[in-house]
C-alpha cells in the first residue's frame, strides 16, 4: 500500500514524452509552455525525452551524466558486436547510428556535462550548481539518477520557485516512504501524475520504482485522479501491471 500522497488529487492535461516503455514521461502541458530551460539528469543512451522537449518548446537543454565517459561507449560496441555471434546481423550498424546521433544532439541541440549529481561534496554537482549554470528561468528537471534522487530533494524545495515542472523517479520506494511523502507536502509544485514502474516489485506487491510528474498551476480536467492514465506504458512490456493501491489515512 502507497501513503495517499502519492495519489494526484485530480486529473489533468497530460501529453507523453520520451521514448516508448521505460524513458517517456506523463507531463503537464502548461508546464512546458511556460518552461525557458531544461536540466536533464541521468541520460545513458536515452535521449528522446530531450528531443520531444524541445520539438514542443525551443529551450536550452544542460543535461548531466558521469556514466556515458571511459569505457561507456567502446563497451556498447563491444557487445554489439559480439551479438553478431547469435545473429543480430545489424547490430554494430545500429550501434554506430546511436553514437552518431548521440554525438550530433549533445553537440548541437545541448550541453552533456559529465558529472555526478548528488550532495553537495566533493566529487558530486549539486543542484544549486546545475541552476547557476543557466540564466533563463523558469526550468523544467528531468531526474533519473538511480538513488541519488534523495541527496538533492531538500535542494528541489529550496529552489521550487526556480521551477515549471518536473519529472522524478524515485527508487527504493520502500525504503524511503517518508522522504517522498515530505517532499511531497513541502514541494511547491502539484504532483500531476503517477506511474508504477513495473520492472520489479517488493514484497508486498507495491512497485520499487515510481515515477512522479509536478507542475505549477496546472491545467484541472477533473476532480477526480485517474490511474493509469490512457498514455501510461509499461516500462518493461514482457511483465505484468503492477496495480496501484493507496492507504486511505
Amino acid at each position: 500500500m502507497l501513503p495517499k500522497e502519492f495519489k494526484p488529487k485530480a486529473s489533468y492535461d497530460l501529453i507523453r514524452l520520451g521514448k516508448n516503455n521505460d524513458g517517456g514521461y506523463l507531463v503537464e502541458s502548461k508546464s512546458i509552455e511556460k518552461t525557458k530551460a531544461l536540466i536533464s539528469m541521468g541520460i545513458g543512451k536515452n535521449w528522446r525525452f530531450e528531443e520531444d522537449f524541445i520539438a514542443h518548446q525551443d529551450i536550452v537543454v544542460h543535461a548531466y551524466d558521469h556514466s556515458v565517459r571511459g569505457f561507456f561507449w567502446p563497451k556498447f560496441f563491444i557487445k554489439r558486436c559480439l551479438s553478431v555471434l547469435i545473429g543480430r546481423l545489424n547490430a554494430p550498424y545500429h550501434a554506430v547510428k546511436i553514437y552518431t546521433k548521440f554525438m550530433d544532439f549533445f553537440r548541437n541541440k545541448a550541453v552533456l556535462f559529465y558529472e555526478k549529481i548528488g550532495a553537495e561534496e566533493e566529487g558530486y554537482t549539486n543542484l544549486k550548481k546545475t541552476l547557476e549554470r543557466i540564466k533563463e528561468k523558469p526550468v523544467f528537471l528531468k531526474i533519473d539518477i538511480e538513488g541519488y534522487e534523495y541527496q538533492i530533494l531538500d535542494e528541489i524545495i529550496l529552489n521550487s520557485e526556480l521551477l515549471s515542472g518536473m519529472v522524478i523517479e524515485f527508487h527504493k520506494i520502500s525504503d524511503h516512504t517518508d522522504e517522498i511523502t515530505n517532499f511531497i507536502n513541502n514541494f511547491e509544485l502539484e504532483l500531476v501524475h503517477l506511474h508504477p514502474n513495473n520492472n520489479r516489485v517488493d514484497d508486498h506487491g507495491d512497485p520499487r520504482a515510481i515515477e512522479m510528474s509536478f507542475a505549477r498551476d496546472p491545467k484541472k480536467l477533473s476532480e477526480r485522479s485517474v490511474l493509469p492514465h490512457p498514455l501510461d506504458q509499461l516500462n518493461v512490456p514482457r511483465k505484468k501491471t503492477v496495480e496501484l493501491n493507496f492507504m486511505d489515512s
